[in-house]
C-alpha cells in the first residue's frame, strides 16, 4: 500500500464489505463471522448466478445483489471486498479491486502463477487500499506461542516438525475447482499454504531445501495425496502430508531435544468458537543411576510429565476479520505482501517438483 496516500485518508469507522463470488466458504469465512466484529457489515454480493446470490442475500440480510463483479467495484458504498472465487481468478480480481480503491481480503492462495506477483506487487504499492491473503490460522495466538517456545530454547533444539493436513473430499470435489488442475485444484494448492505459513511464522523459510512427491492420481490428474519435506542447514527436518482421500487428520507435531509439542485438530476453530490446545510431553532421563539400578530388568529409567496450554475459544475467521479491520483502520500493521508472495513462489515450485523430482531452494 502507498503509505503516503493512506495517511491522507480519513479513518474508516463502519467498514462496508462486498463479496465477489458466492461460494460455499463465503458464509463461514465472512457472512457469519462479521456478526461478531464491531463496525463491519456486508452490504452487497456479486455472483454470475444471480439466483444463488439472491438466496445468500436473503439468508444473511444483504440488501444489494449484483450480477457482475465490476458493478460491485463501482459501488461507492463499499469499502472492502472479500474474493471467494476459484484460485485461478484471484490475481485478476485482486488487481481490479485494488485499482478500484477497495481493500481486499482474498481466499488463499493469493494466486497461482509467479508471473502474477510482479504486477500484483506494483498494484499493492500504488494502491491506497490494503490486501490480505486469507490464511485463517495466522491470526491465532498459538502461532506466537510456538515461535516463543522455539526461540526460547526451553526444550533444547527443535529437531523436526511433522504436519498432517488430510481432509477427505466431500463428493470427490465433483463440480468444484479443487478437482480441476487448470483452476488450481488438488490438495497441495488448497492446503500447502498452511504448512508454508507455519514454517514461515515459527522458523522462517530461509535456506530451506524442499522436496515433494505425488502420484497425481486424483480427478483430471490432480494431486489427491501430496508429500513434502523441508531440510534446514542446522538439521531441522519438516515434513508434511496433504490429502483429499485419507482419513481426517489435521495436526502439527514439533519434536525438541527434551519435549514433544503437539497441536491436534488444528483446523477445528474454523468451524466456530473452539478451544485450541498445545500439548507438551517432557522426557527427562533420571540422573545418577546406580549399578544395581542399571542391572535391574524392567522399564527404562525415564520420567515423563505432560502439560497443556489451552487457549480460550476462538473462531479463526472472526480473528482474521478483526485483524483485517484493524489494518484498514490503521490500528495494526499490515502483513507485508512479500510474505504471501514468498509462499506463492514456493507453492508453485514445490508442486512442480513433485513431477520433476527437483530440489527447491528457498531464498
Amino acid at each position: 500500500m502507498n503509505v503516503a496516500a493512506a495517511a491522507h485518508e480519513p479513518a474508516v469507522r463502519d467498514i462496508r464489505f462486498g463479496i465477489i463470488g458466492c461460494s460455499a466458504i463465503a458464509p463461514r469465512a465472512l457472512l457469519e463471522p462479521i456478526g461478531h466484529v464491531a463496525g463491519a457489515r456486508v452490504t452487497a454480493l456479486a455472483n454470475r448466478t444471480v439466483a444463488k446470490a439472491g438466496e445468500m442475500a436473503d439468508r444473511f440480510g444483504v440488501s444489494v445483489v449484483y450480477r457482475h463483479a465490476e458493478d460491485l467495484l463501482k459501488d461507492p458504498d463499499i469499502d472492502a471486498v472479500y474474493i471467494a472465487l476459484s484460485n485461478d481468478l484471484h490475481a485478476e480480481w485482486i488487481g481490479k479491486a485494488l485499482q478500484a480503491h477497495k481493500h481486499v481480503l482474498v481466499e488463499k492462495p493469493l494466486c497461482l502463477s509467479t508471473a502474477d506477483l510482479i504486477p500484483l506487487a506494483a498494484t499493492v504499492e500504488q494502491s491506497s487500499a490494503y490486501l490480505l491473503e486469507g490464511v485463517m490460522v495466522q491470526h491465532h495466538p498459538w502461532q506466537r506461542e510456538l515461535r516463543r517456545i522455539v526461540e526460547s530454547g526451553c526444550y533444547g533444539r527443535l529437531r523436526s516438525i511433522a504436519t498432517s493436513l488430510c481432509i477427505p473430499a466431500k463428493n470427490g470435489h465433483a463440480f468444484n475447482y479443487r478437482s480441476r488442475p487448470e483452476q488450481g485444484g488438488g490438495c497441495f494448492w488448497d492446503l500447502g499454504v498452511y504448512w508454508l505459513q507455519l514454517l514461515q511464522a515459527v522458523v522462517g523459510l530461509e535456506q530451506a531445501e524442499f522436496r515433494s512427491q505425488s502420484d497425481f492420481n486424483g480427478p483430471h490428474g490432480c494431486d489427491w495425496t501430496f508429500h513434502a519435506q523441508a531440510h534446514y542447514p542446522g538439521g531441522l527436518e519438516a515434513s508434511a502430508l496433504f490429502s483429499f482421500e485419507r482419513p481426517y487428520r489435521c495436526a502439527h507435531v514439533l519434536t525438541f531435544d527434551s519435549a514433544v509439542v503437539s497441536l491436534q485438530d488444528c483446523f477445528r476453530a474454523n468451524l466456530g468458537f473452539y478451544k485450541i490446545t498445545l500439548k507438551t510431553e517432557m522426557r527427562d532421563i533420571t540422573p545418577n543411576i546406580t549399578a544395581t539400578d542399571a542391572s535391574t530388568e524392567g522399564p527404562s529409567h525415564q520420567l515423563q510429565s505432560k502439560m497443556k496450554t489451552v487457549f480460550e475459544p476462538m473462531n479463526y475467521y472472526v480473528n482474521q476479520l478483526e485483524a483485517f479491520c484493524s489494518i484498514i483502520r490503521g490500528e495494526a500493521e499490515p502483513i507485508p505482501f512479500r510474505e504471501a508472495a514468498e509462499r506463492v513462489r514456493l507453492l508453485a515450485a514445490i508442486h512442480e517438483a513433485a513431477r520433476s523430482g527437483k530440489t527447491i531452494y528457498a531464498g
